[in-house]
């Protein structure tokens, strides 16, 4: 339904109409004009384009096949995108292309999406390639099953592929995924190293095949970095000298420096001598190719195996680095500044880490308060 509405400036007191068009199942559609005869024309033309499918996603939408919608969207949406979510977008992008190889997008109904939500969170997936233990036998690669809060994140690349779809590009009547529920995720994981722990971990890790490892878990422990962050640095962004690193591929886009002492910065040091200037990455992939290692899981699940640790992610590092933190007095400001959170409610998670040290503050006042 088409609707004329008269305006006047409050500050130029001139006159405009604002013709607006309203249709149940497509986002509504308004322009100004000067005239009221050219609103009524413009809403009526409009009304008419609608009623004869000629603006209506329904047809396009029945021609159109799935994998074509895909390819538009990283042909233009993903083309700016930064790197690392370029590649998890297009992991996403892939399943969904594959599930639904061969239906047009009209096809692609919400009651399908949601028996491919249920199938994706069943099926297994392995991390990294086939490969030798240290007595030449072949290990495959471990098997695991996603997640709630992954199988949400595939849900969430759809969802905004129908969304461009539905808004911009004029190919569907409305978003599907408005009508699939997501998946329980779990709560936060709060696991972090003891001292004992720790000091197992990176002695594995300097007995690893890997030579990059104990390098990249000490980085995690004394910065706090999360793993994709680490794993795409490069040297050009790493200054031994004044003992700082910049990471620029962050979470929240927002480029943040790393301080290296101690332990971390003689490894870095020894590492860069070590790699000899083969790769820009710090840590390179081991098939002579100049990009990053990503698939060190396997080395990484061996070294937790040997230090006897159970129940430990690799993004635990990042938790362990704020319980440390937390011990010597660190606030949850200053956590969440450290971990490169832009707000405090983002490092609420790790808040139990501070306990103690309240608890210590608070009875230092009441001894000196004679409370």
């Amino acid at each position: 339904m088409a609707s004329i509405q008269r305006i006047k400036s409050p500050l130029t007191g001139e006159i405009s109409y604002r013709a607006q068009v309203r249709v149940k199942g497509r986002p509504s559609e308004s322009k100004s004009f000067t005239n009221q005869k050219d609103a009524k024309a413009w809403a009526a033309a409009l009304e008419t384009a609608i009623a004869d499918n000629r603006n209506f996603p329904g047809r396009r939408a029945q021609r159109a096949s799935f994998s074509e919608l895909v390819q538009r969207y990283r042909d233009t949406v993903m083309k700016d995108m930064r790197s690392s979510n370029k590649a998890s977008r297009e992991q996403h992008l892939s399943w969904w292309d594959q599930r639904f190889l061969g239906l047009t997008i009209a096809e692609v109904t919400a009651d399908k999406i949601a028996e491919a939500r249920d199938a994706l969170m069943a099926e297994t997936f392995s991390r990294g390639k086939e490969r030798k233990d240290k007595n030449g036998n072949l290990v495959p690669p471990k098997q695991y099953k996603r997640s709630g809060s992954t199988v949400n994140r595939y849900l969430a690349t759809l969802s905004h592929l129908y969304s461009m779809a539905w808004k911009e590009w004029r190919l569907v009547q409305s978003n599907p995924l408005r009508e699939v529920t997501k998946k329980r995720e779990p709560k936060g994981r709060t696991r972090f190293l003891r001292d004992t722990e720790r000091d197992a971990l990176l002695d594995a890790c300097a007995k690893s095949q890997w030579p990059g490892l104990h390098t990249l878990v000490l980085l995690a422990l004394s910065t706090g970095a999360r793993r994709g962050e680490l794993i795409n640095l490069r040297w050009e962004n790493v200054d031994v000298k004044a003992g700082h690193a910049i990471v620029t591929e962050t979470k929240n886009d927002d480029a943040r420096t790393l301080p290296l002492r101690g332990k971390t910065l003689e490894a870095l040091r020894a590492l860069r001598l070590q790699g000899g200037g083969r790769s820009q990455f710090v840590f390179p992939a081991l098939n002579d190719r100049d990009e990053p290692y990503v698939n060190f899981d396997g080395y990484w699940r061996d070294a937790v195996s040997a230090a006897g640790i159970e129940n430990f992610h690799f993004h635990d590092l990042r938790h362990s680095f704020a319980s440390m933190l937390a011990a010597q007095g660190a606030s949850l400001l200053e956590l969440a500044d450290a971990l490169g959170h832009r707000s405090i409610q983002m490092v609420r998670r790790n808040a139990h880490l501070t306990q103690s040290h309240k608890f210590r503050a608070i009875e230092k006042m009441v001894q000196e308060r004679g409370l």
